[in-house]
Parts: C-alpha cells; sequence; structure tokens
C-alpha cells in the first residue's frame, strides 16, 4: 500500500501498538507488515520526504532554539461550542418547549386555556425537573474536559533542539530526563485496519521510539492522527525545523485567500481570547467589509473589481457566538492556557538555551550524503520515497 502512497507531495500511515526496533533495527524507507497493520519507517537517519508540513497547532511553541511537540491546548474552542450545544437541550426542555405548547394550545384551543399564565408555569415546573436529568452527561462531558487540563498540566512536551541536534523526553512520573541524538530517533507512520459492525475501518499513528541505553529499554511516544497525510506532515515539520530550520509558520492558505495578513495573535501557539476576534475578523473578511472602496457605489465596485459587500457573514456569526454564550468557549481555552504545565528541569532549560553558531552541531556526513540523494532521486527521478530510500541503500 505504501509503495503507491509518497510520490512526491502524496501520504502515508499509523499504529496502535508500538513496533519492534530494538532486536530488529528499521531503516528508513523499510515497510513492515503484521496481519492488518502496516508500517512504514521514516528514519533513522531523518532524510528527506518532500511532503508538505503539518499545522504549526501541532506544536507548543517554535523558535530558533527548540521546537516543542505537545502542550498546546487547541481544540479547546470547540470542546466550548459543543458544551454551549449540550447546554441548550436542558434550556429548550426546561423554559422554551413549555411556551411553545402553551402558545400554540392558546391560539388553536382556547377553550382549554382558561389560565394560560398558571398552565404555563405548571408545566415549567414538571419540564424543569425532567431536564435535570440532562445535567448527568453534560456533567460527565465538563468532567472529561477539566481532568483533559488538568492531566496536560502535569505532561511534559518533547523537546527537539536544532542547535544541540537532540530530542529531549521527560518522564512525568518520575521526571527522569533521557536525551538522545537526532540522527537515532526512530520515527515511523502506520495503519491499521479493523472490522466493527459498520464497515472497515482504519486507524492512523504517528510513532516514535528514544533509545533509553542506561536503562536498556525505548521510550515510545504514539500520537493518533486523523489521516496518513496527517501523521506524515507532522514528522516532515519535526524534520524540516531540525535539518533545515523551517519554524512552521506558513500561514493557512485560507487566510491568503481572504486577503489576511496573520498576526503576531494568528502566530500563537494556543487558542485563546484572541481567538474570539480572529474569528471576528475571519467573519468580516468574508464579507468584504474591510476590503475598501467605502466611497464608491455598487456598480463602481464591479467595474474596479472589489468584491460585493456582505454583512450577512458577520451577522451569521455573531448569531452563533450568542448560541455559544459569546465568549464561553473562548475563556476556557485561555484558562486551559493559563494552567500552563510542569516547570521543566533545570537540567532541561539549561540545555534549551541558545549556542553560539560555532558551536552548533553538524548533520552527520551519513545523513548529508542520504539526503542528497533521496532528495535527487525524488524531485528528479520521480521517485517514490521508499523507492529513493533504496537507491540511497538505507534498505534491502
Amino acid at each position: 500500500m505504501f509503495k503507491s502512497l509518497l510520490k512526491r507531495k502524496d501520504k502515508i500511515v499509523s499504529t496502535e501498538a508500538a513496533p519492534d526496533i530494538r532486536s530488529k533495527r528499521p531503516n528508513a524507507g523499510e515497510i513492515r507488515d503484521s496481519g492488518l497493520n502496516e508500517t512504514l519507517f521514516l528514519s533513522p537517519l531523518p532524510v528527506y520526504t518532500g511532503q508538505t508540513q503539518s499545522s504549526r497547532r501541532n506544536f507548543s511553541e517554535v523558535n530558533d532554539t527548540f521546537l516543542e511537540l505537545g502542550g498546546s491546548n487547541w481544540g479547546t474552542v470547540e470542546q466550548g461550542k459543543i458544551l454551549a450545544a449540550g447546554l441548550w437541550f436542558p434550556i429548550f426542555l426546561a423554559f422554551i418547549m413549555p411556551s411553545l405548547v402553551i402558545a400554540y394550545g392558546v391560539i388553536f384551543y382556547p377553550e382549554n386555556f382558561s389560565d394560560p399564565w398558571r398552565e404555563l408555569f405548571g408545566f415549567i415546573q414538571v419540564s424543569i425537573s425532567v431536564s435535570l436529568l440532562s445535567f448527568l452527561p453534560i456533567g460527565a462531558y465538563v468532567y472529561g474536559m477539566i481532568s483533559s487540563v488538568y492531566s496536560s498540566a502535569k505532561t511534559y512536551p518533547v523537546r527537539f533542539n536544532r542547535q544541540r541536534r537532540e530530542v529531549c523526553y521527560v518522564d512525568s512520573k518520575t521526571r527522569r530526563v533521557l536525551i538522545v541524538p537526532w540522527e537515532s530517533v526512530v520515527a515511523w507512520v502506520s495503519n491499521t485496519q479493523g472490522v466493527t459492525s459498520y464497515g472497515a475501518t482504519r486507524q492512523y499513528t504517528f510513532g516514535m521510539g528514544l533509545e533509553d541505553e542506561e536503562q536498556d529499554k525505548v521510550q515510545f511516544l504514539l500520537l493518533p492522527q486523523p489521516s496518513d497525510a496527517h501523521a506524515l506532515g507532522m514528522w516532515t515539520s519535526i524534520r524540516n525545523y531540525m535539518e533545515d530550520g523551517q519554524l512552521v509558520d506558513a500561514p493557512n492558505p485560507m487566510l491568503k485567500a481572504l486577503g489576511l495578513t496573520p498576526s503576531g495573535d494568528r502566530l500563537k501557539p494556543y487558542e485563546g481570547l484572541h481567538t474570539f476576534e480572529i474569528e471576528r475578523e475571519d467573519a468580516r473578511a468574508m464579507g468584504s467589509l474591510d476590503e475598501g472602496g467605502d466611497e464608491l457605489t455598487p456598480e463602481q465596485r464591479e467595474h474596479y473589481g472589489y468584491s460585493k459587500k456582505s454583512r450577512w457573514p458577520l451577522r451569521r456569526w455573531y448569531m452563533w457566538r450568542v448560541l455559544s454564550f459569546w465568549k464561553m468557549p473562548y475563556m476556557l481555552a485561555e484558562w486551559a492556557h493559563r494552567k500552563g504545565r510542569p516547570t521543566l528541569p533545570e537540567q532541561v532549560q539549561t540545555w534549551s538555551e541558545a549556542l553560539p553558531p560555532e558551536q552548533w552541531a553538524k548533520p552527520s556526513a551519513a545523513l548529508v550524503k542520504a539526503n542528497q540523494m533521496v532528495k535527487t532521486a525524488m524531485d528528479k527521478k520521480g521517485a517514490t520515497f521508499v523507492e529513493a530510500c533504496k537507491a540511497a541503500g538505507l534498505h534491502g
């Protein structure tokens, strides 16, 4: 399957169980099949992939010295909106539905509703008691959100130091620091197929293995992904940062299409109250409200190539914000961000300090040679990633 993918800007895939990388050392471009599971190894030797990078939101911090994987609160705003939708159910059941039923009765069967206000208050009392049951699943959802935030506040991100060409992992329970050479990291993308009562399913995972020589074991990092492209894109972002210094700051193509220039807030690696303002700005841009040409007539705007202005995107945006309790989801995201994460050990903070350029570690000769051969095979000869790695002698 992988042989038909990865053909310059193509895809790949992921796994739930970590592969055996101790007894049988993998190589970049190698494919292993095990039952319904297929694994493509991308390293050791982090060679060129030629693929598209993933979104910056996978990373909690990116600077000239290190990149952090994990520790971000992306998705919290969406969770807050789902919570708001859930809260409307008991409100509808307790107040809106009784009001609609009584209003309907008063209009079409007035003889049966001589005292509508008394009927309404009685109906509301009953509906409120019934609606209280809906707070059980809502409470479970809120508990899950809060637990996730507190769990994240205890989990250390993985740091990739491009100046030292090393990777740092901190165990959340023991606070033990593991630092390994970048070129020794084993990375893979896997897909696992399964069958349920609803049909065939496929799960994707991006994984990394950091070998702990002192304890004679491997520290595995398994990150479920929505697709093979997401999994490969995450590795490509990390690899391009470590090898080429790319900061994963490329703006969303949609923003470019809308003519929006990314600002400091748009490049923040987390969600919060600033996300509310960004979404409002996007809604205004959708209606071309800030495009200019205010002094022109509609005919002149069309003649000079301006888009037709419309307030409906912004009106719809305000309507949905009201239904999602205004800034409530964004306040939850801000709280999740401020809750923070554990303070990194002093050893890691020292390790993360910038070095003078003359002290920066250099890629190995083996990697430089392999990179050139893989890049030439993919870009000039049209080879797939697997074929290019084989041509470079990385696997049989």
